[in-house]
């Protein structure tokens, strides 16, 4: 059985034994390269510092839980509920967005350099510091104001 394999085993157990686990065992690395969790209920899990680059988690609950310093570039959270979720610092670039509840999450200088973000619902976001460089946000839901501060020059946005 690989890490890989074991992380997944503990989180399809339940979230609060791998947040256990976690606080038990801080510096063991959470790998989930490419890993398939879609549609499971993961909300709250501790997701720190966490790989999960191409990892598939379309359609998942993530309300709540935490991203910081992740790597998710090239991760599918298609439909994915992500509201209240810490993402700041994460990487995502070349992710994969479009319809997720980002509704509350705290994105701060993350990485979302050409993430799809099309049909997304930002609203009561933060993005302070946060790099859209070829962002789609063609059809997002987002306040305005969330996104005074942050260069949007060379993102993608329906006017």
């Amino acid at each position: 059985m690989t890490s890989r394999d074991r992380w997944v085993a503990l989180l399809r157990e339940s979230v609060d034994r791998f947040n256990a686990y976690r606080a038990d065992h801080p510096e063991e690395p959470v790998e989930l390269f490419e890993a398939d969790l879609s549609f499971t209920d993961l909300a709250r899990a501790n997701f720190e510092r966490a790989d999960l680059r191409r990892c598939r988690l379309e359609g998942c609950d993530l309300t709540g839980a935490r991203f910081d310093d992740a790597r998710m570039d090239h991760a599918n959270l298609r439909s994915a509920r992500l509201s209240g979720a810490r993402l700041e610092r994460a990487s995502l670039a070349g992710a994969i967005l479009y319809g997720a509840d980002l509704r509350d999450a705290r994105l701060d200088e993350a990485c979302l350099r050409r993430v799809d973000l099309c049909d997304a619902d930002l609203r009561g976001a933060t993005l302070r510091g946060a790099d859209l460089t070829e962002t789609d946000l063609r059809w997002a839901t987002y306040d305005v104001s969330a996104l005074a501060d942050v260069d949007l020059t060379p993102a993608r946005i329906r006017m």
